[in-house]
């Protein structure tokens, strides 16, 4: 084990920052979090988008806890929390609820949609449709495992090699570069939209859906960067997969922040 002396020595400054930050993260923004969310719940009958928005939050809030708030606990206890027959089920669990194809939803949302039909396209589109797509992926023999290493500060490979030549990388990279493109390509449509029907200052809910727009675009970019992220830094050194984990907590944590910024109802 290549990593056997550093769970035999005490914490270090590095490791303290390092978990710590992660935790102080997961504590300070998660419950932000659930405030907004409190906000959509009690709204929700008159802004569809936040329909969406809720879907969107509970993906959140789970890479949050996994990235920053597990991730630190990991660091700080010096204990990998999952053994090694664990690693591909965890993975499947993160590479699932960090799947962005309900952010593809939302631009739906500027639509006369009833509850049902709302919750139902969040349920399917958003966690149905990367459930399917996730099995019919994971057990394939061109995947590789990545893993928490407390050690490392952040994600490994067990064959990044293997990842990058094998398939892994283009199978990932497409559908999440399509999910990454296409918010934008909706995002535009539902603004030409919105101004061809007549956005007047006089409606109110629809100054709101359209102000939850922007949000939605710049996390969107967020999640791009993310992805170029994980090529460059998997096996770069600790800090460099330390920041791969924080750009994670950030593409999720980055929504309430913006909603605040963005939207008066939210405030």
């Amino acid at each position: 084990d290549p990593f056997a002396a550093w769970y035999r020595n005490p914490l270090d400054a590095d490791d303290i920052l390092a978990g710590g930050s992660l935790v102080l993260l997961a504590a300070l923004f998660i419950p932000l979090y659930l405030l907004v969310i409190a906000v959509f719940t009690r709204t929700e009958k008159e802004i569809i988008g936040f329909r969406f928005l809720l879907s969107a939050a509970a993906a959140d809030i789970l890479c949050m806890i996994q990235y920053a708030g597990l991730n630190g606990m990991a660091i700080l206890t010096k204990s990998r929390l999952v053994s090694h027959e664990g690693r591909p089920w965890l993975q499947f669990y993160i590479d699932y609820v960090w799947s962005r194809l309900h952010s593809i939803l939302f631009p739906y949302s500027f639509q006369h949609q009833t509850r049902r039909v709302s919750y139902g396209l969040a349920i399917f589109i958003g966690w149905i449709a990367p459930l399917i797509f996730e099995c019919s992926i994971h057990w394939q023999p061109f995947m590789t495992v990545f893993y928490f290493e407390p050690a490392a500060y952040g994600m490994l490979s067990e064959d990044f090699g293997k990842y990058l030549t094998d398939g892994q990388s283009i199978v990932v990279l497409t559908p999440n570069a399509i999910c990454g493109f296409l918010p934008f390509l909706f995002y535009g449509v539902a603004i030409v939209l919105l101004i061809k029907h007549g956005i007047t200052a006089s409606n109110r809910m629809q100054r709101v859906e359209i102000m939850l727009i922007l949000p939605c675009a710049l996390s969107s970019i967020v999640f791009v960067v993310g992805q170029v992220a994980i090529t460059i830094g998997t096996g770069s050194g600790k800090w460099a997969t330390w920041t791969i984990c924080f750009l994670f907590f950030v593409n999720s944590a980055l929504q309430p922040i913006l909603l605040l910024i963005f939207s008066p109802f939210v405030r």
